[in-house]
């Protein structure tokens, strides 16, 4: 058993993650905190989930396209404060 010191931020942060008034900090942690893993551990996580559908590989497609479109990105200095283009 290990004694630590919390801010009181810290401390009602851990404490709203308590689901019984009875359950202990400890369980909290055990439930709340990621084992810290490898890199092999993610991977047999991964393997463990069943392959996505035509549509949702679809959707990650298209979501990662989405993200990845330079045309939307905005330029702050090819505009100044009232949208006007800044002379080159």
């Amino acid at each position: 058993m290990k004694t630590i010191t919390l801010t009181d931020e810290a401390y009602e942060r851990l404490k709203s993650w308590k689901t019984e008034s009875s359950e202990s900090f400890s369980k909290v942690v055990l439930k709340v905190i990621p084992k810290k893993g490898t890199a092999a551990d993610m991977e047999d996580a991964f393997e463990c989930l069943k392959p996505l559908t035509a549509a949702e590989a679809g959707e990650v497609l298209s979501t990662f396209a989405w993200a990845n479109d330079w045309n939307r990105a905005a330029d702050a200095w090819a505009q100044d404060e009232k949208g006007d283009e800044h002379a080159s």
